[in-house]
C-alpha cells in the first residue's frame, strides 16, 4: 500500500554630546544566567537532581536548577520567548540570539502530518498530553538527535546537527486557505506579540535587576533578540497555501496503540481517510507522500508479545516504513524520579502564543505545571524520530528531488527545453491541448495552459507544480544552489501565466536561497538583480495579492540575510529596512524596532582608504535617534537609553564629535531627550522598587517571653511617679499616632 514513492521623527540632524552616558540600573541575577550548551534535547529537562550514569543525548549532562532553564521555568515566561529560548547546537544560547542566519535556515524544515486513531490519543492523554499523540512528539521533532547526513544533487554528503522536522494534524494540514480572515489575524497577532514581548521583557528586569544595584552595563543584544522574535513568528505564521509547498505533507505518521481492536484494518482505514476521505489534502498539494506506521505499546504491560508479533505483521503488509514506539502508559510528575519535563515549542504560530498568553495572563505568579515523561521515553522518542527522519524522511526527499530533476527540470534547462519555452511563449505551441480544455470548461489559462486562474492554482502533477516543489524540497535539505537555479527557471513561467501569488513566491524564495548559499560570494551577487526579485516579490504581495503578512516576511528576512552576509551588503540591507517602513506594514513597536535595525545596516558599513571615506555612521547614529525617540514615545526608556548609547558610540568614534555645539537646537534637542529618557527610567525603577514592596510586605513576627517575678531594687535618684502620669515624648506620641499607616511612600 505504501512505497518509498509515497511615532514622530526628528528632523534635524544629531550627534551626541559625550555626557554622562545613559545606564539603567540592572544586575544580572543568578536566574538569567545561561546554562552550558551540553547536548540536550530540545525542550527537554531533567527534574530529578542525580545524572544518570549513562546520558541520554536528550539529557543536559550538567542539570541547571528549575530558574535557569528557559523552559524549566513553570511561569508563563515559559510562553514568552525570550533571548535564552532558542535551542541549537550551533552555539550557545547567548551566541543563537543573535544568529538569525541559522534561525532563517532552520524555519524551512520539512513537515511531517500526524493521523492517529482514537486509542492512540487515548493513550497520550493518559500521559498529560490532551493534544493527543501530535502534542507527545512535537518538542522533539524541533531538533533531531545526532547528526543527519544529506546528499546535495551533486551526491555530496554533509551531516546537518541541527536538523528538524515539524509534526501538524493532518486534518490541520488539510484546511484550504481560502479567505484571507487567518493571514490577517495572525498580521495582526503578531504586532501585538512583539508588544508584549518588550513589555514583558523591560518589566522583568526592572522587577529583577533594577532595585538590586544602581549601576551596570547595557545589553544591545536585547534588541537583537526582539528582532529574531519577529523572525521566528513570521516565519511560523504561514499557513498551508498552493504556491509554497514548506507547510505541505512530505510524510504522516499512522500510529495506532497495541490495545487497538482489529489493528490491521484500523491501519487500511486511516490511509483511506488520508488520501481519499474527509482528511484527503487540497487537490493542489501532492497526494503521493510518504506513509509511516507507527504502533504504540504500553511497556508497563508485560505481555509483549502479540505487540512484537502484531508489528511483525505490520511489516509483512505495508513494508520497511514501521515502528515499534514502546512507552510507559503512566504519566510521570515532576516530582518523580527520573521524569523529564518538556517546554513550549520554538516554532509557534502567532494565534498559539497568543491563546497561551491569554489563557495564563492572570497566572503569572502561579506555577502553571507542564508535562512530564520518564527519561526511557525520552530515549522511545528520540530513537523513533531520528529513524523517521534519517531512514524515511530524508531519503524520500532525496529521491523525488533525483527524479523531478531528472525528468522535469534537465529538459528544461537544454536547449530543447529552452526552444519549447520560446514557443510556448510566442506561437502557443504545446500548450493548445490544455488551452482548448480549460475554455471548454470556462476557466481561464495562462501561456502555458496548466494554470487555473478560477481556483488560483496549478494542479499538483504540472511541471510547475513540481519543479516548485522540488525547489523548496532543495531548501530544505539546504542545497540551495539547486534551489535558487530551479526559482529561477520558474520566475519567467509565472510571469507568463499570470500566475502572481506563485511569480512573488518565486521571486521572494529565489532571493532568500541566494543569499543562504555560502557558495555565493559578494563579487558574484548582483545588487540589480536582487533588488528586481525584491522588488517583483513585494508588489506582487501587496498590490495583486493583498498579502501583508508575506511582504512583511520577504523583506525582513531578507534585510537580515543581508547584513549578516557581511559589511558589502550592509547598504542594501538598509535600504529595504526604510522601504520597510515607508510602506507601513508594521505598528509602533515594529517601526521602533525596524529603526533600530536600519541604524545597525548604516553602521555595519565599510569605508574607503584609510581615512574611511564613505562610512555611514552619521547616518546610523541618526537612525539610532530616530528610534530612541519612538521607544521613548512607546514608554519604553530601557530601548531608548539602549538606542542614544549606540548613537552616542557612533559620534565618538567621528573626528568632528564636538561639532554638535555649533549646532544650538540640535544640542538643546539632544540634551532634552536625555533628560526624559533619564527621568523615564527613574520613574520605572520606582515603580519597580514599589510593586516589590507591595507586593513581599515586611512583615514584623512578635514573641511573648515570661519575665522574671522577682522584685527588683527602687531608683533612690529620682521621685517615683505612676507610670500614667508620665507623658510619652513627642517622638514617641508621633510615631505611635502614625503607626497605622503603612504606606511606604
Amino acid at each position: 500500500m505504501t512505497s518509498s514513492e509515497d511615532a514622530q521623527s526628528v528632523k534635524l540632524p544629531s550627534t551626541l554630546v559625550a555626557d554622562a552616558p545613559i545606564t539603567i540600573s540592572k544586575t544580572r541575577s543568578p536566574d538569567r544566567d545561561e546554562f552550558s550548551s551540553a547536548s540536550t534535547s530540545p525542550g527537554t529537562r531533567v527534574a530529578s537532581s542525580p545524572p544518570p550514569s549513562t546520558p541520554l543525548s536528550s539529557v543536559a549532562q550538567e542539570r541547571p536548577s528549575r530558574s535557569q532553564s528557559p523552559f524549566g521555568r513553570s511561569s508563563i515566561s515559559t510562553l514568552r520567548m525570550t533571548r535564552s529560548s532558542t535551542l541549537s547546537p550551533l552555539g550557545t544560547l547567548t551566541e543563537l540570539a543573535s544568529d538569525t542566519r541559522s534561525l532563517v535556515v532552520r524555519a524551512f524544515s520539512p513537515t511531517i502530518a500526524v493521523l492517529t486513531s482514537p486509542e492512540a490519543d487515548e493513550f497520550a492523554l493518559h500521559k498529560g498530553f490532551h493534544g493527543g499523540f501530535k502534542e507527545l512528539i512535537r518538542p522533539f521533532g524541533e531538533r533531531v538527535t545526532g547528526k543527519v547526513v544529506v546528499r546535495d544533487s551533486n551526491g555530496a554528503s554533509r551531516a546537518w546537527d541541527d536538523f528538524g522536522v515539524r509534526f501538524v494534524n493532518l486534518a490541520d494540514a488539510a484546511t484550504l486557505d481560502t479567505e484571507a480572515g487567518p493571514q490577517i489575524a495572525a498580521f495582526r497577532k503578531i504586532e501585538e506579540l512583539l508588544t508584549a514581548h518588550v513589555t514583558d521583557a523591560t518589566d522583568e528586569n526592572a522587577s529583577a535587576e533594577l532595585g538590586v544595584n544602581g549601576s551596570t552595563t547595557t545589553d544591545s543584544s536585547r534588541l537583537s533578540s526582539t528582532y529574531s522574535f519577529l523572525l521566528r513568528r513570521l516565519l511560523s505564521a504561514a499557513s498551508m497555501s498552493p504556491h509554497e509547498t514548506f507547510l505541505h505533507p512530505v510524510a504522516c505518521i499512522i500510529a495506532i496503540s497495541s490495545r487497538t481492536p482489529a489493528p490491521i484494518e484500523t491501519l487500511r482505514q486511516l490511509y483511506t481517510q488520508s488520501s481519499q476521505g474527509a482528511k484527503k489534502v487540497p487537490p493542489w498539494a501532492n497526494p503521493e507522500y510518504l506513509r509511516y506506521y507507527v504502533l504504540l505499546h504500553d511497556d508497563e504491560d508485560d505481555d509483549s508479545t502479540n505487540a512484537t508479533a502484531l508489528f511483525d505483521q505490520m511489516k509483512r503488509h505495508f513494508g520497511l516504513h514501521c515502528h515499534l514506539l514502546r512507552l510507559r502508559r503512566t504519566q510521570a510528575l515532576p516530582s518523580d524520579e527520573n521524569s523529564v519535563e518538556l517546554g513550549s515549542c520554538e516554532w509557534l504560530s502567532p494565534l498559539e502564543e497568543w491563546n497561551g498568553r491569554t489563557g495564563t495572563d492572570n497566572l503569572i505568579e502561579v506555577e502553571v505545571p507542564q508535562p512530564c515523561v520518564f527519561e526511557s521515553d525520552v530515549a522511545a522518542i528520540n530513537s523513533f524520530v531520528r529513524e523517521l527522519v534519517s531512514q524515511s524522511v530524508v531519503p524520500h526527499m532525496e529521491n523525488r528531488i533525483a527524479v523531478w530533476n531528472d525528468q522535469v527540470a534537465s529538459r528544461r534547462r537544454g536547449i530543447s527545453g529552452r526552444f519549447m519555452n520560446m514557443s510556448k511563449r510566442w506561437t502557443g505551441f504545446g500548450s493548445v491541448g490544455k488551452s482548448s480544455s480549460n475554455s471548454i470548461t470556462g476557466s481561464s489559462s495562462g501561456a502555458s495552459g496548466h494554470y487555473d486562474a478560477g481556483q488560483g492554482s496549478y494542479r499538483f502533477d504540472s511541471p510547475e507544480a513540481i519543479l516548485r516543489k522540488m525547489a523548496d524540497y532543495s531548501v530544505m535539505l539546504r542545497d540551495y544552489k539547486l534551489a535558487a537555479t530551479t526559482y529561477e527557471l520558474l520566475r519567467s513561467d509565472f510571469n507568463n501565466d499570470k500566475a502572481w501569488r506563485y511569480l512573488a513566491g518565486a521571486n521572494e524564495m529565489c532571493a532568500i536561497s541566494t543569499l543562504l548559499n555560502p557558495l555565493t560570494i559578494a563579487a558574484k551577487l548582483k545588487v540589480e538583480t536582487l533588488d528586481q526579485m525584491m522588488e517583483v516579490a513585494t508588489y506582487n504581495y501587496l498590490t495583486r495579492c493583498a498579502d501583508p503578512l508575506s511582504a512583511l516576511r520577504c523583506i525582513a528576512v531578507t534585510i537580515e540575510l543581508l547584513r549578516v552576509r557581511g559589511k558589502a551588503a550592509a547598504e542594501n540591507a538598509s535600504k529595504w529596512g526604510i522601504r520597510l517602513l515607508e510602506l507601513g506594514l508594521v505598528g509602533p513597536t515594529g517601526h521602533a524596532l525596524l529603526s533600530g535595525k536600519v541604524a545597525d545596516c548604516f553602521a555595519g558599513q565599510l569605508g574607503f582608504g584609510n581615512s574611511g571615506w564613505g562610512t555611514r555612521k552619521r547616518k546610523a547614529a541618526l537612525w539610532y535617534i530616530f528610534a530612541a525617540e519612538e521607544w521613548l514615545q512607546l514608554e519604553q526608556a530601557e530601548q531608548a537609553a539602549l538606542c542614544l548609547e549606540q548613537a552616542e558610540s557612533m559620534y565618538s568614534g567621528l573626528r568632528a564629535a564636538s561639532a554638535i555645539e555649533s549646532f544650538p537646537e540640535m544640542h538643546s534637542f539632544l540634551e532634552q531627550l536625555r533628560i526624559e529618557v533619564k527621568m523615564s527610567s527613574a520613574t520605572l525603577q520606582n515603580s519597580a522598587l514599589h510593586d516589590e514592596a507591595v507586593s513581599e510586605p515586611n512583615v514584623t513576627e512578635e514573641t511573648s517571653e515570661t519575665l522574671d517575678q522577682h522584685t527588683r531594687r527602687r531608683s533612690v535618684l529620682v521621685p517615683l511617679e505612676p507610670l500614667g502620669g508620665v507623658p510619652l515624648s513627642p517622638l514617641r506620641a508621633s510615631h505611635s499616632s502614625a503607626i497605622h499607616d503603612d504606606d511606604f511612600e
